[in-house]
């Protein structure tokens, strides 16, 4: 798992510019920036914390982006918490919640050495769980030898701190939110996913600044206290400035994105979106169809960045279709802000193909997940087909495929064995034949080009040689019926 670490200087820098400095490297400011001349020779202190032997820093070797590599596994204990109360059927329960999250951190580089949850009305506000299960949380994890706790929802920045002064800064702590957002930094391949993920990350970052300072001041036994203060407001303004430079370029980054949709657009290839639950099958289902060799693995949020690869339907018909970022309960909200830019990919496709891992027992709780994501992105009236995935997987494939033949506009599959392929391609094109729209036009010898394009984008009924031209009946995306609308004759 990566680590704001940094390597220590002693140099004449001022911290201003040692924090500058991590700013314009895209990297967290962190404990490094102590490490000034000008500060009292006890600050040594607090390096020697950050690399005694029992620590976790000990462990990782100087290398990475942010400082550090793993030598081995660093250990984490997670820790949930079940609210009582009604809760929708679908929603997930602690066990199931506290299985992903491990999943999570091994996907992070965490090994799980131990977990635990505990019931309640509501999370505590102070402290996320009850005073009592701190106690034995405290012993729990001491015992298991843990360096990381896990904690399985988003904490504010107070909860945190009153966990760090418990467990009296022994453990590091990591919320779902840091865990996932870690995930994304070390997946993020191209430009646009790098900044969509540092974007995220400084957006969580920024309250949680001065707990990172509160922490380091216990370290140091207050000795930095009036240093810690001057440098948050340091290091928030250079936070602040770098999520408003973030913003202006993934606002370019929306800007192109426009223009290129704008383009694809006058060539009318209706696109289709795979959307689903993170390791639902969706990039195997892309190579499945295309060729397209994208990276799969069994792991969370093994791709981040979008696909896009043109394929053929039977009746030679043509669609983009687009893979897109899994996604997850529980997600961040910076994540879903930050990668509005790639999802928007979603709201201009004519079909979404929604994949289902059907061998997972979560399999209901992960579409409804799915849904409710769809549906705050405002694009869950974008017409849909659903995948059932991983049917090679389950028990009884007999009776899944019985079940989902009963069910509109779904289709059952193996992406990895290609099972299904051909009945999914078919599926695809009669759903898409439901959102074409119906023409009779008369194009002219002269723009022999466009009755090409019609073939290739529609679905051609009839069509007839005059004099004039080539006489047509089809159904093509509605981009291309406006287009021809000055052609259009009455149907014969």
């Amino acid at each position: 798992m990566s680590r704001g670490g940094g390597q220590y200087t002693k140099s004449g820098a001022e911290p201003d510019q040692l924090a500058e400095r991590f700013f314009q490297e895209g990297q967290y400011p962190d404990e490094g920036l102590l490490k000034d001349q000008s500060l009292p020779d006890a600050l040594g202190e607090i390096e020697s914390a950050f690399t005694h032997p029992d620590s976790a820093v000990h462990r990782q070797n100087v290398d990475d982006d942010f400082g550090y590599t793993q030598r081995e596994p660093e250990r984490a204990y997670l820790v949930g918490v079940q609210l009582k109360g009604k809760q929708s059927r679908f929603a997930y329960s602690v066990h199931e919640s506290l299985e992903e999250l491990g999943r999570l951190a091994s996907t992070a580089g965490l090994q799980v050495v131990g977990s635990t949850h505990q019931q309640l009305e509501m999370h505590n506000p102070k402290t996320y769980i009850g005073s009592g299960k701190i106690q034995e949380l405290v012993a729990a994890v001491e015992a298991s030898g843990a360096e990381t706790l896990v904690l399985d929802d988003e904490l504010t920045p107070g909860q945190l701190r009153s966990l760090d002064e418990a467990f009296q800064d022994r453990i590091r702590l990591c919320d779902r939110t840091a865990l996932i957002l870690d995930i994304f930094s070390q997946r993020a391949a191209t430009r646009e996913g790098q900044l969509q993920v540092e974007l995220a990350q400084s957006e969580y970052q920024l309250p949680r600044l001065t707990r990172m300072w509160s922490h380091l001041e216990r370290q140091a036994g207050g000795r930095v206290r009036g240093m810690g203060e001057k440098q948050i407001e340091v290091d928030k303004r250079l936070l602040r400035s770098r999520i408003a430079a973030l913003r202006r370029s993934i606002e370019d980054v929306k800007s192109h994105r426009r223009q290129y949709r704008k383009r694809r657009s006058q060539v009318p290839v209706p696109v289709v979106a795979l959307v689903g639950y993170t390791n639902a099958g969706k990039s195997t289902l892309l190579n499945q169809l295309t060729d397209a060799g994208v990276l799969c693995e069994d792991q969370l949020f093994a791709t981040l960045d979008p696909t896009t690869r043109r394929i053929t339907l039977p009746s030679g018909m043509q669609v983009l279709l687009t893979d897109t970022v899994g996604f997850i309960q529980k997600l961040p909200t910076q994540l879903v802000a930050a990668f509005r830019a790639t999802l928007e990919e979603i709201s201009d496709a004519a079909l979404l193909l929604h994949v289902v891992d059907v061998s997972h027992l979560g399999a209901a709780a992960q579409a409804e997940t799915v849904k409710s994501v769809l549906d705050d992105l405002e694009v869950g009236n974008v017409p849909q087909l659903v995948v059932w995935n991983k049917v090679d997987a389950v028990a009884q494939p007999d009776v899944v495929q019985a079940v989902a033949q009963e069910r509109e506009n779904t289709a059952c599959v193996s992406a990895q064995t290609g099972q299904g392929m051909q009945d999914l391609l078919e599926a695809i094109e009669a759903r898409l034949r439901d959102l074409l729209v119906p023409v009779d036009v008369l194009v002219p010898w002269t723009n022999g080009s466009l009755s090409g394009e019609i073939h290739k984008v529609g679905v051609v009924d009839s069509e007839e040689f005059l004099d004039e031209g080539m006489q047509m009946s089809a159904r093509v995306p509605m981009s291309l019926a406006s287009r021809l609308q000055p052609m259009a004759v009455s149907p014969k």
